[in-house]
């Protein structure tokens, strides 16, 4: 054993490492200590962790503020690297809240404070996934009670995340929120659990009309969380087994992975989207979610919005509709869903939809919407156009229905006009019934 000297004494190192050891209270019990009011606690993030110094905080994928959570592509330019803060409230001797932030400084605060200093990231990992049975009962922000323990650069910790994502014993919000991070920490290990929880239970997050899960309360919502996760996993290493979802199992599992699949971004993902479209033998609201998903992802790739277009001539009248919503959603998508909508080749319903679309689409100038009900010969689009123009707050809008509401030609076209302006809290429209009363 080596000795050194301390004033004068040859002191063994073991000796002064295991005594020193002990002479420290464990982090559970230098917080149960302390008095009522706010107990506050330091300690090295994960690499990669940022925050405001207030609610914000944002690690890869994952930005969390006071009052959402967000996973995918994020800008924060105010989230700046820096350690977990954790401040722990307590009421008459019992815990009651736990508020994490990343930064140079705790957020103010007028209660009394109890400031723990900087403890070992790993001894904090521990305590704040122990409290978690406690906290999970007491606190309205869900979505972040697990960040204490999860930011903590604390190495592995997929083994309690694992544990806590498989407690029944858990709040369904305990165990979403494990499963989130499993995705966003995880490697390879995680994917078979995360393929479990989604064969599990995984009803779409579009399209209602596909849940067979209904007798399974919170197995549905675990199931959609798992596939969430496995698409938000680093280096899109969670695809493979989205793409196998989506070729296997039950009609709700199949329409929660073309879901996911979109928001990867990835082109295996996309091109498996493609073979689900192409495949006319595959269930046609399956198929529509295939649709609404490649919308999604055409962020990513806009050669996907050619694509879309591309088969609108042998989509179904379900897949059309999703096409529209897409095409209502992109900047150049007014003139191509005002051009369906004058096809006499569609059914009058599909037409309407693409005129509904078109009359969403903010980049569509109301002058185009205008121009359709000048120029449609048929009734029923006609009154449909005035319901779209109707649904517009600018100037231009109101000013064509009143003009139709006026001197239209077609008086049940005048009518209807009328009958939209009277929805508007507007003089005008009060001063044009007073003068048809007064006539």
């Amino acid at each position: 054993m080596r000795l050194f000297s301390i004033v004068g004494y040859p002191v063994a190192a073991l000796c002064v490492a295991v005594s020193t050891s002990f002479s420290q209270p464990d982090l559970s019990s230098r917080v149960n200590s302390a008095p009522d009011g706010t107990v506050r606690v330091t300690f090295a993030s994960r690499p990669g962790t940022c925050g405001n110094g207030r609610d914000m905080i944002g690690y890869r994928k994952a930005l969390f503020a006071e009052n959402f959570q967000s996973i995918g592509d994020w800008n924060a330019p105010d989230c700046v690297p820096g350690p977990v803060r954790v401040a722990i409230t307590k009421t008459n001797g019992r815990i009651t809240r736990i508020r994490t932030s990343v930064g140079d400084t705790f957020p103010k605060t007028t209660d009394r404070v109890t400031d723990l200093g900087m403890v070992s990231p790993v001894d904090a990992a521990s305590y704040f996934f122990g409290l978690v049975p406690q906290i999970e009962r007491i606190q309205n922000d869900k979505s972040r009670f697990l960040l204490a323990a999860v930011l903590a650069n604390a190495g592995d910790v997929i083994p309690q995340l694992t544990t806590l994502a498989r407690d029944e014993g858990r709040s369904i919000d305990t165990r979403r929120q494990a499963i989130h991070w499993l995705g966003i920490l995880g490697d390879e290990r995680v994917i078979p659990t995360l393929v479990g929880y989604a064969r599990g239970g995984g009803a779409g997050p579009v399209g209602e009309d596909i849940d067979e899960d209904e007798g399974k309360p919170g197995k549905k919502d675990l199931g959609t969380t798992a596939m969430a996760a496995l698409a938000e996993m680093d280096n899109n290493i969670g695809v493979p087994a989205i793409i196998d979802l989506s070729r296997t199992g039950s009609t709700s599992i199949r329409s929660a992975a073309v879901f996911w699949l979109g928001q990867t971004g990835d082109p295996r993902a996309f091109a498996t989207l493609h073979s689900v479209i192409e495949n006319s033998r595959e269930d046609d609201r399956i198929r529509a979610h295939a649709v609404f998903s490649l919308g999604q992802g055409a962020e990513k790739d806009p050669a996907q919005i050619r694509y879309l277009q591309s088969i609108y001539p042998r989509a179904t009248n379900r897949m059309k509709e999703q096409i529209f919503l897409t095409m209502g959603q992109k900047s150049g998508g007014s003139d191509w869903l005002l051009e369906k909508a004058r096809d006499r080749n569609d059914p009058m319903d599909v037409r309407e939809k693409a005129l509904f679309w078109a009359g969403q689409n903010e980049a569509t100038p109301t002058r185009d919407l205008a121009d359709f009900y000048r120029s449609a010969d048929e009734r029923q689009l006609k009154e449909h156009a005035i319901f779209v123009l109707s649904q517009r707050n600018d100037d231009a809008a109101f000013n064509e229905l009143m003009r139709i509401a006026q001197s239209d030609s077609d008086r049940s076209m005048r009518a209807k006009a009328l009958f939209w302006l009277g929805q508007k809290d507007d003089p005008r429209v009060a001063k044009l019934i007073a003068d048809k009363i007064n006539k």
